[in-house]
């Protein structure tokens, strides 16, 4: 696992420092890789849980889940982020709570998606409804301090962690 000094600077400099279109693309980038791994695989090996090797992100919980778990927990996530993201921008600041409550998604399948997809376009077209100038905040116990911009940013983050995941889960789940 990453420290946390190291992942606020990955954040800050990948995600932070990018303009708001840029962080729409990224996360755009990261539904569509795996809307199409989702799309080219049998549900048994996106079901599969054989456990992937350690990745940047990836807890070790993290490791054993379905490439639909995986996905799921994006959604929660998500819609977490979504319930966030217009309190801070209003000003408000915001405690989180525990976030390991992400870190136990149920057994899950391809009923996932109509979910991943609704909250990934909500997501996707919260430029055009929040100014991200609002002075709310809250701490997460990796990033640290952020306001509405900088959970934008942390959501195409997010993101993108998790697709090297999923491929790694189908590409073990996929072999006999």
């Amino acid at each position: 696992m990453i420290g946390n000094a190291l992942a606020r600077l990955l954040l800050w400099a990948r995600y932070r420092s990018r303009s708001l279109a840029t962080n729409v693309r990224q996360f755009e980038s990261a539904v569509a890789a795996i809307e199409e791994l989702v799309a080219a695989t049998p549900d048994p090996v996106l079901r599969g849980r054989r456990p992937v090797p350690a990745l940047p992100g990836v807890t070790p919980i993290m490791r054993g889940w379905s490439a639909f778990m995986t996905i799921n927990h994006c959604n929660d996530v998500h819609e977490s982020l979504l319930g966030l993201l217009p309190q801070l921008d209003a000003g408000r600041d915001i405690d989180i709570g525990d976030i390991g409550r992400f870190d136990h998604p149920a057994e899950c399948g391809p009923e996932v998606m109509p979910r991943f997809r609704d909250l990934a376009a909500r997501i996707a077209g919260l430029p055009q409804t929040l100014s991200f100038t609002g002075g709310g905040t809250f701490v997460h116990p990796i990033f640290g301090r952020l306001d509405s911009r900088g959970g934008y940013a942390l959501v195409a983050m997010h993101l993108q962690l998790h697709v090297p995941q999923i491929c790694q889960s189908i590409e073990l789940n996929g072999k006999s």
